[in-house]
C-alpha cells in the first residue's frame, strides 16, 4: 500500500492506492493549494505506516467520491 500525491491541471489528488490494484483510482482528497494536498498525504502515509509517490499528470482524472447529503430529509 501506498499513498499517491497527483497534480493534474492545477489540482492535486491524494490517493490510497496498491502496489496490484487495476482498478481506477479514486481520491481521498482534493485541493489546489500544493502544501495543504501533501500534509493530508503525509497524516494517511502516518496512519497507514506507507509511503508516499508523488506523480504528475496522468491520462485520467481520478474519481472524487460524493459525500452523502447530509442536511436531506
Amino acid at each position: 500500500m501506498y499513498i499517491e500525491l497527483k497534480e493534474i491541471k492545477g489540482k492535486h489528488y491524494v490517493m490510497l492506492r496498491h502496489e496490484a490494484s487495476k482498478e481506477k483510482p479514486v481520491a481521498q482528497f482534493m485541493s489546489s493549494n500544493p502544501v495543504e494536498a501533501y500534509n493530508v498525504a503525509r497524516q494517511f502515509a502516518k496512519q497507514n505506516k506507507c509511503l508516499i509517490r508523488a506523480t504528475k499528470g496522468g491520462i485520467e482524472t481520478p474519481e472524487v467520491p460524493i459525500p452523502p447529503d447530509l442536511f436531506e430529509e
